[in-house]
């Protein structure tokens, strides 16, 4: 799979599940939110990409294949820890806050 189709195909897939998701919990969906979500997705599927590309450059003994991979697996970690931030976002709970009797 080239790395266009995995972009599509995980841009769709989590942009579908975060509708639903928030079609659920709160009734709409806001825009900003989900197209926040689906560029941290796509850098997340090019993180993964730039990993296989370091993995390459290593077989060929390329002094460089190791600081690709770096930054490909920077690139993938951040980009799960956000997805799972922002699907956090999505289920907490409100709660009101307590007034100070003074």
């Amino acid at each position: 799979m080239n790395q266009l189709i995995a972009i599509l195909v995980g841009t769709f897939l989590i942009g579908l599940a975060y509708f639903v998701c928030a079609m659920f919990r709160h009734g709409t969906c806001d825009m900003g939110k989900t197209f926040n979500l689906l560029v941290i997705v796509g850098s997340g599927v090019t993180g993964i990409y730039i990993c296989m590309h370091a993995i390459s450059l290593a077989r060929k003994n390329e002094a460089d294949g190791a600081w690709v991979g770096v930054a490909g697996i920077m690139l993938a970690f951040f980009s799960f820890q956000q997805i799972i931030i922002i699907f956090r976002e999505l289920f907490a709970k409100e709660v009101e806050p307590k007034a100070i009797e003074g």
